[in-house]
């Protein structure tokens, strides 16, 4: 055969070509798709869910905040004479610089505060109010002993409608006034509350929680003759807008009670022109009465008159009407 005859036996040489390289390329791609991983699944919605519904980790609960101690605060420089001032319950304590923080400091003297126990006293009130809606009147009665050691002092409201209600307190006489050791309220049954000194706390006959005694503390009617004893001691401790709280004990709590002093006011009462210092407890809830109490500066600030204002609109007004016991002073410079 001749080389013209071999030629034409041989496949055309583009074509040979054309087939090794489809054949490489095939080769060379299989080993590429078989080195790619599996794709990941994805995680499921449950897990997502656990983890933004996991519970937050519980809350530390903070200590309560012990009741304040009994005090007096003056009034603001800037406090308008008919402006109330609202006591804080609480002081928050003075920043110190660090660099005194390591110091110790010894705190200062605390003088004791002036007291001026008025003299043995019987005091008649003439009663008038509105309970449920309709006005009564009534009378009622202090009944105010007391010596150098004691004291013990009766009131007692006599209505037409209730019978006769009675609130009792006795006690020592100290430097300090008027330190109760029982108080007790009668109406038809007594209920009573007991103070204990050793151990620093007041007890009640009515089944309730005993209550921490706080120094200088008073029962409901105590209060309004130790509040009388420190004006006329030093009135001018005590100018409009000062708040006096004294811790108050009833027959089943005991709790602060803020007194606001305010402006003087002369009581045609008893056939006399009373100057009187007016003090009054706001209301610390929607549920408590208002309290507003005057004290007689020339009837060594004795109560000459009681107002209570329920949160019901009932209210009692107690206005002397005669005194036996003490004698009318005359008023003195600062009063």
């Amino acid at each position: 055969m001749d080389r013209a005859q071999r030629i034409g036996q041989r496949p055309p040489i583009g074509l040979v070509l054309i087939v090794a390289l489809a054949h490489a390329l095939l080769i060379g791609a299989a080993p590429r798709r078989a080195a790619l991983p599996p794709a990941a699944p994805a995680p499921p919605a449950l897990w997502t869910r656990a983890i933004a519904a996991a519970p937050a980790p519980p809350a530390v609960a903070e200590p309560a905040p012990q009741p304040p101690a009994p005090v007096v605060r003056p009034p603001s420089a800037s406090r308008s004479a008919h402006a109330p001032r609202v006591a804080a319950a609480t002081s928050r304590p003075a920043r110190t610089h660090a660099s005194a923080r390591g110091a110790t400091h010894a705190a200062p003297p605390v003088s004791p505060v002036p007291v001026r126990v008025p003299g043995s006293a019987t005091l008649d009130y003439a009663v008038s109010g509105v309970s449920r809606g309709l006005p009564y009147e009534a009378e009622a009665r202090l009944h105010w002993q007391r010596d150098a050691a004691r004291y013990e002092a009766t009131w007692t409201v006599n209505s037409p409608h209730e019978g006769a209600r009675t609130q009792r307190s006795e006690g020592v006489v100290t430097p300090a006034g008027l330190a109760p050791e029982r108080f007790a309220e009668k109406a038809r049954g007594e209920r009573a509350a007991h103070f204990d000194p050793e151990g620093a706390r007041i007890r009640f006959s009515a089944n309730a929680p005993d209550a921490a005694l706080h120094p200088g503390a008073q029962d409901r009617l105590s209060a309004a003759l130790q509040l009388g004893a420190l004006l006329a001691a030093a009135p001018a401790r005590y100018p409009p807008g000062t708040v006096i709280t004294v811790q108050t004990a009833g027959v089943r709590e005991a709790e602060p009670w803020a007194w606001e002093v305010q402006d003087d006011e002369i009581l045609q009462l008893a056939g006399h022109a009373l100057p009187s210092a007016r003090l009054v407890r706001a209301p610390p809830t929607a549920y408590a009465p208002r309290i507003e109490l005057w004290l007689a500066r020339t009837l060594g600030h004795l109560p000459v008159r009681l107002r209570v204002t329920q949160a019901s609109g009932d209210v009692a007004d107690q206005q002397l009407r005669a005194v036996a016991g003490v004698a009318f002073e005359a008023p003195r410079p600062g009063d």
